[in-house]
């Protein structure tokens, strides 16, 4: 993914984060910390992460806009869930 991001490849990345978002929350079955949009920050956070780890590729992975969607939706899963999770154990 080059630096200097498009508006298509922008909206690509918020579009993948909200899909992993909603993932993780169907996967908890608990939000992060701000509800929603709170999944939805953590998750493009994890999507940037996961999308630029050089050691980390799936054989013929479809791309949207030159981003890896697997990678993608994999990295918003885990950060957004591993947040949801902590607070789900925090608040029991």
């Amino acid at each position: 993914m080059s630096l200097p991001l498009t508006i298509p490849q922008l909206l690509a990345l918020l579009f993948l984060a909200v899909i992993a978002a909603a993932i993780a929350e169907l996967l908890v079955g608990n939000a992060p910390p701000f509800g929603f949009l709170g999944a939805i920050v953590l998750s493009l956070l994890g999507v940037c992460l996961f999308v630029n780890l050089p050691w980390f590729e799936v054989p013929f992975e479809p791309r949207l806009e030159d981003i890896p969607v697997v990678r993608a939706i994999l990295g918003g899963i885990v950060i957004s869930g591993l947040f949801a999770f902590v607070r789900k154990k925090r608040n029991i």
